[in-house]
This record gives C-alpha cells, structure tokens and sequence, in this order.
C-alpha cells in the first residue's frame, strides 16, 4: 500500500472504529501471552499493531520490523498469518524475541523448567539453614561468587545465591535460552529496590522504607526464589497459550544494524523483498536499554 493511499485513510485517532488509545483495554490483556515473558520498557501495545497490520496488510504478506525491540510486531504477524522478519541491534532484545516466537517442544520444555526450578529450591534450602553448623548437603552444595561489582551491590546475599546457582545449572538443560529469560525476569524482580519503582532505580535499597505502592513500610527484597518459582509457572503458561495461537509463517529474528544488513541474503524472504514495514522507531537518547537490562548483561555477559 502506498504512503499516498495511506494518507487518504485520513486516520487520526480511530481506525474501523478503533480507538487508537486503547484506553479501555486492560493490563493484562494489554501484556497477554507471550508479550509477557519478559519486561520491556515502551513496547507496542499488541492490540495497535493487530489493528494495523489487519487494515494495511493480509494473509502471506511479509512484514518488516526493522527496529524490532521486543517482538511484538512478529509475534502478531505470525498469530494473522502473516510472515515476518525482524532486525535489532541489542543482543539482549534478541534474546527476548527469540524466546517469544520459538516454536517449543512443550512437554520438554515444562520437564526442564520444573527440573531446574527443584534443584535451585533445594538449594534455597540449604541456604535458609544458615550454615550454622555441616549438614549432609554440604558436600552438594557450597556458596557461590561473582566478580560483577553490579550484581554484588543491586541484590542480598541470599538472591544473589539463588540467582548465580540458577545461572550455574542453565548448562545442564536444552532450552537454555528459555531458562535465561526466567532468571533474568526473576533477577529484575530481586533487585535490592523499591516495589513501586522496577523501571528507573538510581540506588540499591537497604532499609526499610515507605512504599507508596503499598502505603506502609516495606522491606528491602531479600531472595530470588519466589521470583523464579512465580515466573517459571508463568512462563509454561504464557508459552502454551501463544502455541495454541501461532501459524506456520515464517518469524526471522535478525541481530544487526538495520542501516546495513543486505536483504538479499534473508532466506526464504522473496529475495529480500517485503510487503511492508511496521515498526516503532527507535527512542534515541529517551530511553537506555542497555541500563534498563543491565541486571541481564551483567549476568550473562
């Protein structure tokens, strides 16, 4: 469709009747499936895009995204047949939309899940006895150490364990990346911060403070393990859900400069020809991804 054609819709904020708003459209299904699995911060919101991509394209189209972020306009264009390909410089994005789109072998992937979430409970575990005196789990398991001066001032002791042997036991499983993405939404969660302030905090939190999200004084975090048990189970669902939903089209996800990647040698993309762009571009200088996932580098490097 051309820019002149699109012009002519005269569309400013309602499309078929849509409100372009979605003010009445709630969180949660704002954030439904996989668009949850892990935090983003100033993704599309799924519903803007299914909206756009039903008005301008159709069934077999190829979209691009050349400023992929998350993955959220691939992860639409699959559920409306359409096949899509997306470009992203972050590493770390790529990782996010890789999860959110892989086609899983999903009575592996719970069996793994549920395996690793055991082993780092039972090792919790251990932790909460306090070493006070030798238990017939020491020579299993035994304090872990990081040399990430992030890691060692941003989380307690006990999450930080908790999250490093997590970490530790990725390699002994298939679905590692899988893994990754639950343990780094678990670490954003751990954080030594304030309840009401996941996305923007300048500094660790060591005391008791008041937390205007809850309007009492609340504690500083001091474990990961609740936060790996809650998104583990979320995840096996949020996965089942959206393969419930998926077609077979085509999902490429392209980590690179959009600037300079050569289309031509995207395979099975019509020689890199596509039918259309849909993309948000990029924030420049708004906001900084690299620290708003530094929790993930630091721990994955």
């Amino acid at each position: 469709m051309s820019l002149q054609t699109i012009k002519q819709k005269n569309f400013t904020t309602h499309i078929n009747g849509t409100n372009l708003s979605f003010s009445g459209v709630r969180e949660y299904e704002r954030t439904k499936h996989v668009h949850r699995l892990h935090p983003y911060l100033g993704k599309f919101i799924p519903q803007l895009v299914e909206v756009f991509l039903k008005e301008f394209f159709k069934k077999g189209d190829y979209i691009l995204d050349p400023f992929m972020g998350s993955g959220t306009t691939l992860i639409e264009a699959n559920i409306l047949g359409m096949n899509s390909a997306g470009i992203e410089i972050s590493h770390f994005n790529c990782l996010i939309a890789e999860i959110k789109t892989r086609k899983y072998d999903l009575e592996l992937s719970e069996k793994e899940v549920k395996d690793i979430l055991i082993k780092t409970t039972k090792y919790s575990d251990w932790l909460n006895q306090g070493k006070i005196a030798p238990t017939y789990l020491d020579d299993q398991y035994k304090k872990l150490r990081t040399d990430s001066e992030y890691l060692n001032t941003w989380f307690s002791d006990k999450a930080l364990q908790e999250i490093l042997f997590y970490k530790k036991e990725i390699k002994n499983y298939k679905n590692q990346d899988l893994l990754r993405i639950i343990l780094s939404r678990a670490a954003r969660s751990a954080r030594l911060i304030t309840h009401f302030d996941l996305a923007r905090p300048t500094k660790p939190i060591r005391e008791k403070y008041y937390c205007i999200k809850h309007r009492r004084e609340c504690q500083p975090i001091d474990e990961a393990m609740k936060f790996i048990n809650r998104y583990s189970w979320d995840t096996l669902k949020r996965i089942k859900e959206f393969d419930n939903l998926r077609t077979e089209t085509k999902i490429k996800v392209i980590q690179g400069d959009s600037r300079f990647i050569d289309f031509k040698n995207i395979k099975g993309y019509k020689g890199g020809k596509f039918d259309g762009i849909f993309t948000s571009p990029p924030y420049v200088g708004l906001i900084d991804y690299h620290d708003q996932h530094k929790y993930a580098y630091e721990l994955f490097g």
